[in-house]
């Protein structure tokens, strides 16, 4: 018998805050596109589930979302006058929190 070390977190509550890198001020209504990658009953360890968000961070820069179940978050930033940004959290924990630093283009 094969057992995966490849085992999805359920119930995963992802959340963050949106910052400038220079001031440390939040940046509101900051787009995220996150996507959410999960095994479920994978016979061969490969990801068999995929969820695509799309969020705004508050005027306080926040963003959340929860998620049923996650191996992979993969999360763009991105707002008008700064540079995209990109992170990525492989097994996540049940309250993962993810803060951004966007920096400004000059």
């Amino acid at each position: 018998m094969v057992v995966s070390c490849k085992i999805d977190t359920q119930d995963v509550v992802l959340s963050g805050y949106i910052y400038d890198s220079e001031s440390e001020k939040p940046i509101p209504n900051a787009t995220l596109k996150i996507e959410n990658w999960y095994y479920g009953n994978s016979p061969d360890e490969s990801y068999t589930g995929y969820g695509l968000y799309d969020l705004t961070t508050d005027e306080r820069g926040f963003y959340s979302v929860n998620l049923d179940t996650s191996a992979m978050i993969n999360i763009w930033v991105i707002k008008e006058g700064y540079q995209k940004e990109f992170k990525s959290e492989k097994r996540p924990i049940k309250n993962e929190k993810i803060n951004v630093y966007l920096k400004r283009v000059n």
